[in-house]
């Protein structure tokens, strides 16, 4: 009883307090408040003071507010102070915001403007991707089961990730079968699904199917999973190890390095 007695004065109190206001969280500094409250002023029909909200929230370094504040812009046709904005949310490697600048330089016109919107929108899904990664394969073959190491380097600087090259190191039971480098091409048909096709070049080992000079070549599919990594189905062959069905999974290498530096 006596617990009752201390608690009931609580339980009223956290049921008779009001919820602070958005505009006064704003106002404090809450990004995420500014970013709501202009989100209800806009539903409100408020479109200055909706402005004003996601221009503090955007100030304050979100990405969301920056987007919606380049929106808001573009619709209301003040297109040369949408750019601030939606240039800050594109710097952040975002997809959304590489799209919706894209939208605002096709909305000026002009060859120029145009050529500058299609190269935003070939960059798009490749932004959020790492520059390089290390992957594990598992591979199941005509020959043996064997598994496969992975360095795969992608900058944008490469066609915009689609150019990569890197080398990879595969081994069975018996040891280490072969080492290549490799040159591919990928195709980002949206920023999830990512078919990719390899030529590999390097040399088989005696623990191999045919020791000496190795050739090969690799296609499959990758899901990519933004600056986290990947996964990937392939089909590939090699002199070294035949004809073979892979799954794999890659890893940011900065993660992948962070983590090595961090066991030392």
């Amino acid at each position: 009883m006596a617990l009752l007695a201390v608690m009931a004065p609580l339980l009223v109190a956290c049921a008779t307090t009001q919820a602070v206001p958005r505009s006064t969280s704003c106002e404090e500094g809450r990004l995420w408040a500014c970013n709501e409250w202009g989100e209800q002023l806009l539903q409100d029909g408020d479109r200055s003071q909706a402005e004003a909200a996601f221009a503090r929230a955007c100030d304050g370094g979100s990405e969301r507010g920056c987007l919606a504040l380049g929106r808001l812009r573009m619709a209301d046709g003040n297109l040369a102070a949408a750019e601030a904005p939606l240039v800050a949310v594109y710097e952040t490697d975002s997809e959304e915001g590489a799209l919706a600048l894209a939208d605002l330089y096709e909305a000026r016109g002009g060859d120029a403007h145009a050529r500058e919107a299609a190269r935003l929108r070939w960059e798009a899904p490749a932004l959020d991707k790492p520059p390089f990664d290390f992957a594990m394969q598992y591979r199941v073959g005509a020959w043996r089961p064997s598994a496969a190491l992975e360095l795969n380097i992608q900058p944008m600087a490469f066609l915009s990730r689609r150019l990569s090259i890197g080398s990879n190191l595969a081994y069975t039971s018996r040891g280490i079968s072969e080492f290549n480098g490799f040159v591919g091409y990928q195709h980002y048909v949206n920023t999830w699904v990512v078919p990719y096709g390899r030529l590999m070049m390097g040399t088989a080992t005696s623990d191999s199917r045919s020791p000496g000079f190795n050739v090969g070549a690799e296609v499959g599919t990758r899901l990519a999973l933004s600056y986290l990594g990947h996964v990937n189905v392939g089909v590939g062959m090699s002199r070294a190890s035949g004809n073979y069905l892979s799954v794999g999974v890659g890893l940011n290498g900065l993660f992948v390095l962070l983590a090595l530096l961090h066991v030392r």
